[in-house]
């Protein structure tokens, strides 16, 4: 098992790190690696809300198997994924805070994400040789969100 705990500051208030956070058309910004969605059940981004996804990671292209367990938003997001061979418990929590930048207040927000990994079959050996590369996954994920989120213009296109 392996677990991690990674925090991140976002500048930008909560409510706008929420609008981009939720949308699923975002995605593909911030998720590195995400080659297609397909919801399963229930209503996408709500709990108890089960999708398939297909990452490529190391020149691979996986699917797994996303399960929302529990959603309070602004503040909770969590799920859990299912591949071959993992599980990860995945456990967000978002608070408001303030920074100053050039002598004026900003609202921003703290990002906590805790990761839980467990492993079955060869899996067990791949954790065990490479566990930075399961803990570096989720703070990539949250670096690469916070770059999208602080710079939406870099990302997405406009129709003029």
């Amino acid at each position: 098992m392996i677990k991690s705990e990674h925090t991140i500051e976002i500048l930008l208030s909560i409510n706008k790190v929420m609008e981009l956070f939720k949308n699923q058309d975002y995605f593909k910004h911030w998720q590195k690696g995400l080659i297609s969605t397909q919801n399963i059940s229930g209503v996408p981004g709500e709990q108890n809300s089960i999708r398939k996804m297909k990452i490529r990671v190391a020149g691979t292209a996986i699917t797994m198997k996303e399960e929302i367990t529990r959603v309070d938003l602004p503040h909770v997001w969590e799920a859990t994924y299912r591949t071959s061979g993992v599980l990860n418990r995945q456990s967000n929590r978002f608070r408001e805070s303030e920074t100053t930048i050039n002598n004026q207040v900003i609202k921003t927000t703290l990002w906590d994400a805790n990761s839980t990994f467990k492993f079955t079959g060869m899996m067990r050996l791949i954790g065990k040789a490479q566990p930075q590369l399961f803990k570096g996954q989720t703070l990539q994920h949250m670096e690469d969100f916070k770059t999208f989120a602080e710079n939406p213009t870099n990302f997405i296109k406009t129709n003029p």
